[in-house]
């Protein structure tokens, strides 16, 4: 998923007990990661960060009496491994598919050779564009919608 694993990983966590006496953990983790854009294909750099609130269980069976919303992690034994609870984490918190926030910088200059503007490509692009459902759009067209 990443492109290096170098870095630094940052977390807070805090352990408590909650009413049914579980272990309860809650915190943030955050990470620079190096990804793969996935429309030019170069290499950046994303921060990604997220909260952790999760509940920690000896038996698969009690994940079955949670809340479904209610995330969990099965204790294997009586140790819990913080490397995999910050791990599964931030794996969840990478996009499915990464791209520069900012657009890419050498993918809109490679395919406008030829073409006198970015409008143009915008405008073929579109054209070319299949739509299955466009003449639904047409049909159903109220006063206050507009066309698509």
């Amino acid at each position: 998923m990443v492109l290096r694993q170098e870095g630094q990983v940052k977390f807070s966590l805090i352990f408590s007990i909650d009413e049914q006496c579980r272990t309860l953990i809650t915190g943030n983790v955050s990470a620079a990661v190096n990804l793969e854009c996935q429309i030019c294909l170069g290499e950046f750099s994303e921060q990604i960060s997220c909260e952790i609130n999760t509940v920690v269980v000896e038996e698969l069976n009690e994940l079955f009496d949670l809340d479904q919303d209610r995330a969990a992690f099965v204790a294997v034994g009586k140790c819990v491994s913080l490397q995999d609870i910050v791990e599964d984490e931030l794996i969840v918190a990478i996009p499915m598919a990464p791209k520069h926030r900012s657009g890419c910088a050498g993918y809109a200059a490679r395919f406008s050779e030829g073409s006198d503007s970015k409008e143009a490509l915008g405008e073929a692009a579109c054209e070319d564009t299949y739509r299955p459902f466009s003449d639904l759009a047409l049909k159903y067209k109220g006063r206050d919608r507009k066309e698509v």
